[in-house]
């Protein structure tokens, strides 16, 4: 069942204690598991489970009384046998009894409160189990997809929905939850960049959005779809549908799909989301395109930290669930690079500006591939990357051949990718021309950020550089104190791609500001 805490929580726990005894299931001479997630508590008992609502109301979720939980148990049932009718058996009640309690037919006049009953499965056979230790094959991947494509377009499509609407009012709820419950001053700066691009992101697409709700591509879907709700064993079969809130059911369809390559990328496997993906697009389902699937990631991304800190309140484990809290907003924060389109980044400027420690922390935060010039002259010269290069190495027909290798491998990954971080210093035309002759034209999202720091610093850090072992660079300070005379940097690219930063401040510090400029241009961004 649900990963979860090994512990009763106090809300409930006088009931929970009843039915953890085998005596409650009929007296049977077998061990019962208990796991707890941040809504229920589940029962395992030789091949049965039994899932009991927590008596809580939050901002999301509504169990205050029994009366709502035994409906909430009823509707489950309903919506789950959708995509597992095997394993989705009924509704029982739970009855107090002279030794504790019991259970009962559904809707027992003497109910104290309702599980849903369902056949246990085996955990290490489902989608999260298989991909955590050792992978997936790629048939099995493609079948989930297109089962859950299959499972899309025969699901309801509700008319008159607000979709788009209610997806942006659920990011605001996600990111209210969060920052009131930050762990700390960096945590809540995250999610507040992520509130902006994700008002951004709106700004830019809502049409696109609206559109599809007005083409049936929002469906009344499963809500919560993570891998270890992924079961192989027979087929294709996906439990623990969301059942409490149609609104965060309800939604288009790429935002259900979201979740699953979410948490597939979440852990360690974007090739496996991939496949997934290729299975649903392979089966006629429309997701929507790449940009946008980041986009609804983010939102799932987000859900999932969102619970993490509501269960970090209720557990002893509160210093992991925070780190995977953290983890999960990182993680939204390189969904929202991709769904930004970056294209081209290129990050230029005079030696010792800082460019590829730029380069690399966006790199670390996006995922995006980073590729410099210097590895690639030192590739093509035949050296490691930190051996030391001769003069014949930048002479203008080496420097070119250089700029034509990478912007070789640069627009190969934005084949591939569709965006690529590269840093050269890029200050001479014949250079530049040699590089962006390897393009047949470059994405209208593409950027370049030029690179300034003070001489003092440009020094500073040349020296610094000089004494590190495994120093890939050659620019030494007497190679920046001839680049201090030379103020020729790139002015013949147009000014709507053209970022100055200065790079004498901490990278994260400049890499906030560079997100809030796209941020911003995306958000004036023709649809």
């Amino acid at each position: 069942m649900a990963t979860a805490d090994h512990r009763v929580s106090s809300a409930g726990g006088a009931l929970v204690t009843a039915l953890a005894r085998p005596e409650a299931f009929g007296g049977r001479d077998e061990t019962v598991e208990l796991r707890e997630t941040h809504i229920s508590w589940v029962f395992l008992i030789g091949d049965r489970a039994y899932k009991l609502k927590k008596p809580v109301t939050l901002p999301f979720v509504d169990y205050g009384s029994a009366e709502r939980r035994r409906a909430m148990c009823e509707e489950e049932v309903r919506l789950n046998r959708r995509l597992a009718p095997r394993v989705y058996l009924g509704t029982r009640a739970v009855v107090p009894t002279a030794d504790g309690v019991a259970l009962a037919p559904a809707g027992a006049a003497d109910a104290i409160d309702h599980v849903v009953e369902m056949r246990r499965f085996d955990e290490a056979r489902t989608l999260g189990a298989r991909v955590t230790h050792g992978g997936e094959y790629y048939p099995a991947l493609v079948a989930v997809g297109r089962r859950l494509a299959a499972f899309h377009a025969e699901a309801d499509a509700p008319e008159g929905t607000e979709a788009t609407a209610a997806l942006h009012a659920a990011f605001a709820e996600n990111f209210d939850t969060l920052l009131a419950q930050s762990p700390d001053h960096e945590f809540a700066c995250q999610v507040a960049a992520l509130a902006r691009f994700t008002e951004a992101f709106f700004a830019s697409r809502r049409r696109e959005l609206e559109a599809r709700t007005a083409a049936g591509r929002v469906r009344d879907g499963h809500g919560d779809l993570r891998a270890e709700h992924v079961l192989l064993e027979h087929g294709v079969e996906i439990v623990d549908c969301l059942e409490f809130d149609p609104a965060l059911r309800t939604v288009d369809a790429g935002c259900d799909l979201a979740f699953l390559l979410m948490d597939l990328e979440a852990l360690g496997s974007p090739t496996a989301a991939r496949a997934v993906l290729d299975g649903y697009r392979g089966a006629g389902g429309d997701p929507g395109d790449d940009a946008l699937l980041a986009f609804f990631s983010v939102y799932r991304a987000l859900v999932r930290a969102k619970v993490a800190l509501v269960r970090a309140g209720q557990s002893a484990d509160r210093a992991r669930l925070i780190e995977y809290a953290r983890a999960r907003v990182a993680l939204a924060e390189r969904f929202a690079w991709r769904a930004r389109r970056p294209g081209l980044v290129i990050f230029a400027g005079l030696s010792a500006t800082g460019k590829t420690r730029l380069a690399s922390a966006l790199a670390t935060r996006s995922g995006l591939r980073h590729l410099n010039s210097d590895p690639v002259r030192k590739r093509l010269l035949g050296l490691a990357p930190a051996a030391r290069a001769g003069a014949t190495a930048y002479a203008e027909s080496f420097n070119r051949r250089t700029y034509a290798e990478l912007g070789r491998l640069a627009r190969q990954e934005l084949d591939r990718s569709g965006a690529v971080l590269v840093d050269a210093t890029f200050r001479r035309p014949a250079d530049r021309a040699a590089f962006l002759g390897e393009f047949d034209g470059l994405p209208d999202t593409s950027v370049l950020v030029e690179c300034r720091a003070p001489a003092r610093v440009r020094l500073e850090r040349a020296r610094r550089r000089s004494g590190e072992a495994g120093a890939v660079s050659d620019a030494d300070a007497e190679v920046v104190r001839r680049q201090s005379e030379d103020p020729n940097l790139i002015d013949d690219l147009p000014p709507a791609r053209h970022v100055t930063l200065r790079t004498d401040r901490p990278p994260a510090e400049v890499l906030d500001d560079l997100a809030a400029l796209l941020d911003a241009r995306l958000a004036r961004r023709d649809p």
